[in-house]
């Protein structure tokens, strides 16, 4: 059976969960009593084996002899409370035997807690009651709009974009078009309020049910720890004590029962055309389950993966043809952009796939972070499936390809030629692939967000938009393999030499500066349009600063690596000094939070995820190394001269180490954005509404 610690952790919510009963702070205390009672009992004193009586000032009175406990209700009764009135409980201990000090202890905090959820509870739902008012005003306004539209027959689709003026009722005014008590609309402008209406309505139906199911497990929280208690102490106070919290508000509220019923008949009537059964599925996404098939694919192609890895390293290691092949200028220009650009992807995959183990295991709820839309956001086991099939495609091309070319069949050899080329295009056809297979809705998740993040200044940048580009500064080495590889296929089709234009070109030289720096470049955007759209967040400005220094430094090193001068060197050091120190303030200070010099725990933040300090000073200590690659890779070069060594070699050796250190970033960076909504009780996004109430401005 499972111990209900365990099940309350699985089912709070977790933006909520210093709002719930403190469970495990309870039973210590309990402990406490159990060995005070055992003391008590070596030392001959029978006090806590007679029964007690319990008294309540608010329920029935039962009487059991010995001891009394009276619970003082202070406050009105429920159907006078105002939106401003407080109700306490305080549990007042009598004789005539003495109670022990940690009984007493317990019932205090056991009060404390009644009163928090209680409070806690009240606010909530007066939030949930005027949300519920502005989304009745909101929903008249669409009804009464599509009636005004309906008469005036705007509703072929040639006329979707058509505008007319509708006289602005007693409801609501338009946000757009407003003009002297009326406002233009059209068919599509009024389909993009209803959908902007009906995900509101869904993100709200999702918050009463959570703010019914906070109910439900705090009443059952007190009622297991009672039950616990009279089982440790012989007294008989769990049935008394429940009358009042079952009597509290919190427990004997029905208005967000009757919000609930009213969403839903709404919702049945105007967005899903009185289909009852319809507008539960959209209201009640069914959870995602572990499926046995998907485990078990995982593990065939973890297994097929992981044979064709060795048969790999052990055909390399074996054919000195292949060793002669590997070390061609035509390999090295042709074929290995292509497949280290495979394998720094699959290395992200991979990496994101333990964040969200990770982010699963300690209960930060990235899919809210994300504003994943319910039930498609991937989770570890899927991102791993992916990852491993991807994995196996990958290994049997490269497989495939180096026995091919090595062959002394010509037929083979054109044969193998294609196949690096060809699985790129064939990668790239699978991310656009229109069909509903392979996770399409992730697909085009992503896909969007890239149109958002090379579009920065144009939309409003959401947290999954800068994050997605902050990806992409960790793939630099990705970018620059891309226009190698575009610029060698692109050369070889119009008949020019590659080698020589790719390497010698000017024009191709600075696009290739260009790429790298692009990354920068659209978080400097975004940061810009955060700070835009608030211009009281003064902290985009030093963000876009951040990214300034290092779009500055990554064009100083690339320019050095083509104009080795001493004053290209020194700017080189210079930049990428500033640029790293920036980097790193920023990462531990304000992505991840910590170094708070006189937090609970010091040098790192008040609450922390993990159970040990360690791993953040670690993580610490970390970022900053691996911050520092571009210092390795100038020692390299420059103080040890180790020409042996092939920058590109080297640079994938340096972009694998950068992804993993995004992929430490992503989890810390997760963790401290997942404690920013606990620190609110954030666990519901609030969709903008498309119209306004009258009596709001602006």
């Amino acid at each position: 059976m499972v111990k209900f610690q365990k099940q309350l952790e699985g089912q709070l919510v977790p933006e909520w969960r210093n709002a719930y009963v403190n469970y495990k702070q309870l039973k210590k205390i309990i402990g406490q009593i159990r060995e005070q009672i055992v003391l008590e009992q070596q030392a001959g004193n029978a006090t806590h084996g007679a029964q007690h009586r319990l008294t309540f000032s608010i329920c029935t009175t039962r009487s059991r002899g010995g001891n009394s406990l009276v619970v003082n209700h202070k406050g009105q009764p429920h159907d006078l409370l105002g939106s401003e009135a407080e109700e306490s409980y305080q549990t007042e201990l009598l004789g005539p035997l003495p109670w022990l000090e940690n009984e007493e202890i317990f019932f205090s905090r056991l009060d404390s807690q009644l009163n928090m959820v209680n409070n806690f509870y009240k606010t909530k739902e007066r939030e949930f009651l005027l949300r519920s008012k502005q989304l009745e005003v909101q929903l008249e306004t669409l009804v009464e709009i599509r009636g005004q539209l309906a008469a005036c027959k705007i509703g072929d689709q040639d006329d979707s974009d058509k505008e007319i003026d509708i006289e602005s009722g007693e409801n609501a005014n338009a946000t757009n078009g407003m003009k002297n008590g009326s406002f233009r609309v059209s068919r599509s402008k009024v389909g993009h309020a209803q959908k902007m209406l009906r995900t509101a309505f869904v993100e709200h139906y999702k918050g009463l049910t959570l703010l019914q199911n906070y109910s439900s497990l705090n009443t059952l929280a007190f009622a297991k720890i009672l039950k616990k208690y009279d089982k440790v102490t012989g007294k008989d106070v769990m049935d008394t004590y429940l009358r009042s919290v079952e009597t509290s508000y919190f427990s004997s509220s029905d208005k967000v029962v009757s919000l609930v019923e009213k969403l839903e008949a709404l919702f049945t009537k105007h967005f899903s055309k009185n289909n009852r059964r319809e507008a539960l599925v959209s209201l009640r996404p069914s959870p995602q389950c572990d499926s046995k098939k998907k485990t078990f694919c995982l593990g065939i192609f973890t297994g097929c993966s992981s044979s064709l890895f060795f048969t790999l390293v052990l055909v390399l290691s074996t054919h000195s043809q292949i060793a002669d092949y590997l070390e061609s200028s035509s390999f090295r220009i042709s074929v290995y952009p292509i497949f280290s650009t495979f394998a720094l992807l699959l290395f992200h995959t991979y990496m994101y796939g333990l964040n969200l183990y990770l982010w699963e295991r300690k209960r930060i709820n990235y899919a809210f972070i994300f504003e994943f839309a319910p039930g498609t956001e991937l989770r570890c086991l899927e991102v791993m499936l992916l990852s491993t099939g991807l994995t196996t495609v990958f290994t049997a091309c490269v497989l495939s390809h180096v026995v091919l070319i090595t062959s002394r069949s010509s037929d083979l050899v054109k044969d193998g030629q294609i196949i690096p080329i060809t699985s790129f295009l064939v990668f790239l056809l699978f991310i656009i692939l229109p069909f509903n297979i392979c996770y399409k809705s992730t697909r085009y998740y992503f896909l969007r967000c890239v149109w958002r993040t090379i579009c920065s200044s144009l939309y409003k940048v959401k947290f999954a938009d800068f994050f997605l580009a902050d990806q992409f500064t960790s793939q630099i080495t990705v970018l620059r393999n891309l226009e190698n590889i575009s610029c060698y296929y692109v050369s070889r089709y119009t008949g020019a030499d590659s080698s020589e234009v790719c390497s010698q070109n000017h024009a191709i030289q600075h696009f290739e500066l260009f790429v790298a720096v692009l990354p920068y470049w659209w978080r400097l955007l975004q940061c810009l349009r955060r700070w835009r759209d608030d211009r009281k967040d003064q902290s985009q400005i030093a963000n876009g600063g951040k990214y300034i220094s290092s779009l500055i430094a990554v064009l100083i090193r690339l320019t050095y690596e083509t104009n080795k001068t001493k004053l290209c060197l020194t700017l080189y050091i210079v930049s990428s000094t500033i640029a790293t120190v920036y980097q790193f303030y920023w990462d531990v200070v304000m992505d991840w939070g910590l170094l708070q010099r006189k937090s609970v725990n010091p040098w790192l933040r008040d609450q922390i995820i993990l159970k040990s300090r360690a791993p953040y000073f670690m993580s610490m200590a970390a970022d900053a190394l691996l911050r520092l690659t571009w210092l390795y890779s100038l020692i390299l070069h420059e103080v040890c001269s180790f020409e042996s060594i092939d920058r590109k070699h080297l640079d994938f050796i340096f972009g694998m180490a950068e992804i993993a250190r995004r992929g430490m970033w992503n989890f810390y960076r997760l963790e401290n954005e997942h404690l920013n909504n606990v620190g609110k009780f954030r666990a519901v996004k609030t969709v903008p509404l498309p119209f306004k109430d009258i009596g709001q401005e602006g």
